[in-house]
């Protein structure tokens, strides 16, 4: 019997380098949702559906998530759709949780993420924006604390969610993507396999609207990663502790056999 993976119950935690303090001024922020991939390594799972419509503990991936939006007070949400796109659309047409959607499609989704990105750009305007993906079993806590860190967040700088290694056993943090963060938390340096590192990334990211000019600077077709890098080279993102609060990257029929496990034990 496989044993799903998963962070372990309340370990003694190195402090991270990096501060959380509640508060939130400012006007609402929107988020965008990166749902186009094809999902490939869930094999027949995907066959016939896109991967947000998998289903985790009898709901879609992509339902925890909108639902964390939501009870986080968010009103607007743009998915950017590519893969089995009309099939999403209905579907998340009709289980909103109460947010406004816009769908936004990338018929290059088989390319870099950078892509899906750009497709949200005019939509995203020069607001900030939630940055968020598709495949990410996400919690309200997350949405929460990144938006409550804007107080604290200087202009120009980019917040990334980050967790602390120690909550998770070693096949996971294999393929997870690292962040080396430095003693006032901003990310140095941001990619898997990172060695040293501090924090790991949950896949949520708060995008002060600075940070298109990262974008500009990558290639046209990239991994988010290299956006990332360009941002962290400019001291321009910086890591917010989400405080145990759950999450989980889902890739492969073990990982969603993880995602339920960490959500039954939560009921």
């Amino acid at each position: 019997m496989l044993t799903p993976a998963g962070p372990t119950r309340d370990p003694p935690l190195r402090p991270l380098p990096y501060r959380y303090a509640p508060s939130r001024p400012g006007p609402p922020v929107n988020a965008v949702i990166l749902a186009a991939g094809d999902g490939g390594r869930l094999g027949t799972l995907t066959r016939e559906r896109p991967k947000p419509l998998v289903d985790i503990a009898g709901r879609p991936i992509i339902s925890y998530t909108l639902e964390a939006l939501a009870a986080a007070g968010v009103r607007e949400a743009a998915v950017v759709v590519g893969y089995r796109a009309g099939q999403l659309g209905e579907a998340l047409a009709a289980d909103a949780h109460g947010l406004g959607l816009s769908f936004i499609y990338n018929p290059r989704f088989r390319e870099g993420a950078s892509l899906s990105l750009a497709a949200a750009r005019q939509w995203a305007g020069s607001e900030p924006f939630l940055l968020l993906m598709a495949d990410h079993l996400l919690s309200e806590p997350i949405i929460r604390r990144l938006l409550d860190a804007r107080a604290e967040t200087p202009p120009g700088v980019s917040l990334v969610a980050a967790d602390a290694p120690a909550r998770w056993p070693a096949d996971y943090l294999d393929e997870a993507t690292r962040l080396a963060l430095d003693p006032d938390g901003f990310v140095t340096a941001i990619g898997k396999h990172l060695e040293p590192y501090d924090a790991l990334d949950t896949g949520a990211f708060l995008l002060d609207p600075a940070a298109w000019t990262a974008f500009d600077a990558a290639p046209e077709s990239c991994e988010l990663s290299t956006i990332f890098s360009i941002l962290a080279a400019r001291r321009a993102l910086r890591a917010v502790d989400i405080g145990g609060a759950h999450w989980y990257d889902i890739d492969t029929g073990a990982d969603l056999e993880a995602a339920a496990a960490i959500l039954a034990a939560r009921r």
